[in-house]
């Protein structure tokens, strides 16, 4: 009498049947709960942390220097366009010849400075057309950092912009 009180009662398991373990098909179900806690863990990491990364270093910037502060004859151009790089009116677009003028002129510009009793070297102006590709003017001032002599000081002319946020002229 198994369901009787007083008698032997057998336990049931629910997995267990009387002829064996049942087995089930296995679960090939990726678990993606500890997936998704990792990366909201993650996620709330760098949402912390990149505020506090650093935007660069604080530097000190240079200030606005216009041309009309230098005296005539210490200073020399060079502009840079699609075409090439000019020194006055003249095209450049091979290295040597225009390293050859351009070390003329800063002699030039040096000997005009000493000679109105400045002693400081002369600066030299770089322009950059607006709708050049900053590439070329790269690619002259690498040029002119191969001198041996290289200029003390190298400039880079903008414009400066109006009240309403328009470049001038």
């Amino acid at each position: 009498m198994s369901g009787s009180p007083g008698g032997s009662r057998r336990r049931r398991i629910p997995y267990k049947s009387d002829k064996g373990v049942k087995h089930e098909a296995p679960n090939s179900d990726i678990n993606v709960t500890p997936l998704v806690d990792v990366c909201l863990v993650l996620l709330i990491i760098f949402m912390v942390v990149t505020p506090m990364l650093g935007r660069g270093r604080d530097v000190r910037l240079p200030t606005l220097a216009t041309a009309a502060e230098h005296k005539e004859g210490d200073q020399v151009f060079v502009s840079v366009d699609d075409e090439g790089a000019w020194i006055e009116t003249d095209l450049y677009v091979e290295k040597s010849n225009f390293l050859t003028r351009l070390e003329e002129d800063l002699k030039v510009a040096a000997g005009k400075a000493a000679a109105v009793g400045k002693s400081d070297e002369p600066i030299l102006f770089i322009k950059g057309d607006r709708e050049t590709d900053y590439g070329k003017v790269r690619i002259v001032m690498e040029w002119i950092n191969t001198l041996e002599n290289p200029p003390g000081e190298i400039a880079l002319v903008v414009d400066l912009a109006d009240a309403g946020g328009e470049a001038s002229p």
